[in-house]
């Protein structure tokens, strides 16, 4: 859930971001359908922003932050280590939890009154709609999917302007919409953005409705005076769209203002650099690490890799094999050699420059005594007093690896001439680091392109 709430804030600053350069830029003009398109684009471009990021992450730190390196670490002592996940952690992923249940029960009452009010109503039938005749006068008309929903007093009465206006929500499946509003409201309850999103979106429904009523005909002042009377009416507030939605000021007025140039819809692209700023902030040391330990919190609790044996293990040494970042992550590879035959690693921390993170994923794999542990911890950038704990056999065994970090800067890639060669191996490329792992009688061929300062190897086949 720690992830889920690192997405859904990443998400949230890029919708907050994008949403005022809307507000500032484009919310005053007179292009709904095109305005209708961005704030949908905006929710697509917002909640996609995270997965970017990682991405973009994750080829950083194959190109350039990769670390893998030779050399045995001993265990250096046995002792407790409390546990890292601070309490406002867990504070902060139940506030969050709570927020998303809360939101989500008004949001399926809300749905049900909706779905009642139309099951308990007389059905007209027309082509393309459903007119539905309620007996709750407190009701403003309002649409949703394909049902018109009408108090029998207002049914009496029969204003044109009325399905005029309710036809349009339909035509352009407006209620597909509010379903995607209201779902970014419950994963970003906590961001104002995601209601003032909501409501913008409605707003701009409403005047496309409105501009429907206008270009059919029918009387402005007329129509005006309507949407005075209905004011008062009870509404749903998300999931429907609403005779009385919205402010009727902003309404009347955007009635008798000019259609909008197609130029002024140039103005939408400033939200590019609007969105490279927002997620400019976000790699951010300091929030990057904030959403980093927000997105391993509690994680691994309860996780285990676990290779089931009656013999008790003992743990002469451990080498760590390598340190990878890549792929929007950190990934420590350690081998363990005369361990018996039963290994099983239930936790693990890692701790630079005074700030603890817990392992995402553990695996391990054992054969006749030695083991391979396979530790995910998040994408880091600063390795400085460096610490990782592995809980094995129900004991924390803390490593001490600066002196792998001083070995692994012995490799390959400080041989002056190299430092700026790339390898690729069959294909996919490896850092000069990598290139150490590969023995000499696993190679079929290697070529060295100077133009391009490239390095091609290619391994030999195996049958199977």
């Amino acid at each position: 859930m720690g992830a889920f709430l690192s997405y859904s804030i990443i998400s949230g600053f890029a919708l907050l971001a994008l949403y005022l350069a809307y507000r500032l830029l484009l919310a005053r003009d007179n292009q709904h359908g095109f305005n209708r398109g961005v704030l949908l684009a905006i929710y697509a471009v917002s909640f996609a922003a995270y997965p970017v990021l990682q991405l973009v992450s994750g080829l950083k730190g194959a190109s350039s932050s990769q670390m893998v390196a030779h050399g045995a670490m001993e265990v250096i002592g046995k002792s407790e280590v409390a546990d890292s996940t601070p309490v406002w952690g867990v504070i902060l992923v139940l506030a969050f939890i709570i927020g998303m249940v809360i939101v989500s029960i008004r949001t399926v009452i809300t749905w049900v009154r909706l779905i009642r009010v139309i099951r308990s109503g007389q059905k007209i039938e027309h082509n393309g709609y459903t007119l539905v005749v309620t007996d709750d006068e407190r009701l403003a008309p309002f649409s949703w999917m394909r049902y018109v929903v009408i108090s029998r007093r207002d049914y009496g009465s029969y204003s044109p302007a009325i399905v005029t206006h309710e036809l349009k929500h339909i035509a352009c499946h407006h209620w597909v919409d509010l379903l995607i509003a209201q779902s970014v409201c419950i994963v970003n309850w906590f961001n104002p953005a995601a209601w003032l999103m909501r409501d913008e979106l409605m707003l701009v429904h409403e005047y496309q409705a409105d501009m429907a009523v206008i270009d059919r005909g029918h009387d402005a002042q007329e129509y005006q005076m309507l949407l005075i009377k209905k004011a008062v009416g009870a509404r749903f507030p998300s999931l429907a769209n609403s005779l009385n939605h919205s402010k009727l000021k902003k309404r009347i007025t955007m009635m008798y203002k000019a259609k909008s140039g197609a130029g002024r819809k140039w103005k939408a692209l400033a939200m590019v650099p609007v969105l490279a700023l927002a997620l400019g902030l976000t790699g951010v040391p300091a929030v990057r690490a904030a959403v980093s330990t927000i997105g391993t919190l509690k994680v691994s609790d309860g996780k285990s890799s676990e290779n089931p044996s009656d013999n008790k293990t003992s743990v002469p040494h451990f080498k760590v094999k390598s340190i990878n970042n890549i792929d929007g992550k950190t990934t420590v590879e350690i081998r363990g050699e005369g361990l018996g035959n039963r290994l099983n690693v239930s936790g693990g921390t890692f701790t630079t420059k005074g700030k603890t993170y817990e392992a995402r994923s553990l695996n391990c794999s054992m054969t006749d005594g030695n083991a391979t542990i396979t530790a995910e911890f998040p994408f880091l950038t600063e390795f400085d007093n460096v610490i990782m704990t592995l809980d094995i056999n129900g004991e924390k065994m803390t490593f001490d690896l600066e002196d792998f970090f001083n070995n692994a800067g012995k490799s390959i890639a400080s041989i002056p001439g190299l430092e700026n060669m790339k390898v690729y191996l069959d294909g996919k490329e490896i850092s000069l680091i990598d290139m150490q792992e590969i023995a000499s009688d696993q190679i079929a061929s290697m070529s060295v392109d100077k133009k391009e300062n490239i390095i091609y190897i290619t391994i030999k086949k195996t049958d199977k």
